[in-house]
Parts: structure tokens; C-alpha cells; sequence
């Protein structure tokens, strides 16, 4: 087991100085871009991309945990990734730990561990 996996789930995407004065930073894991947001001093991790007209869901406003897409203003709630408005519209989301100060997220099968 890698020392920056301990429980084999986690991988490490981004240190938290690497997040902006808005609390945001966006990592790319191969193909996938990942949103990290932090709400309330909790991070969330989320695909970066709306389903609608895939808009770069990191430019747009927060609303407390929703975050709307710069695009038309498709909400999603970072806890979940459901859009309030359309039951069908979702995004990815993906667990997140924190360890010192390195940020990590659940290995998927979108995004696989190392």
C-alpha cells in the first residue's frame, strides 16, 4: 500500500494551499476534472462539468451548497451532486479526506488509484 493511500481508497489530488481565496481549486486526474470546493470549512470534491452545456462548474457562483454553473445557472448541491431543479440532472461527486495539509479523494472507477 502507497504511504499516501493507508485505507487503498484515497489518492492525492492537491495540497490545501493550492485553494483559492474562494475556498475552490479545480485537479485533473487523467481525463477527469474535479472541482474542489469548501462550504462551511468542509471540502467537497465534484465533477467539474455541468451535463446541460458543460460549463465549467468551478467559475460559478455558490450559494451555499449549490453551486451553479456559469453557463445557464444549473444549480447542484456539492453534498450530492443533484440539481434541485431537474431530478434527472446530476454530477459526480466524490468523497474527500484530509491529511496534514494534502487533500485526497475516493479512488473511482473514473478516477482510479495509483
Amino acid at each position: 500500500m502507497d504511504e499516501g493511500q493507508p485505507d487503498g481508497r484515497f489518492i492525492p489530488v492537491a495540497r490545501l494551499d493550492a485553494l483559492d481565496a474562494r475556498g475552490r481549486a479545480v485537479v485533473r486526474i487523467g481525463e477527469v476534472r474535479v472541482v474542489l470546493v469548501r462550504v462551511d470549512g468542509r471540502l467537497h470534491a465534484l465533477e467539474d462539468t455541468c451535463p446541460h452545456r458543460g460549463g465549467s462548474l468551478s467559475e460559478g457562483d455558490l450559494d451555499g451548497h449549490l453551486l451553479h454553473c456559469p453557463l445557464h445557472a444549473w444549480p447542484f448541491d456539492v453534498r450530492t451532486g443533484h440539481c434541485p431543479w431537474r431530478p434527472e440532472a446530476r454530477i459526480r461527486i466524490y468523497d474527500v479526506s484530509v491529511r496534514g495539509d494534502e487533500i485526497l479523494i475516493a479512488a473511482s472507477d473514473s478516477v482510479a488509484a495509483r
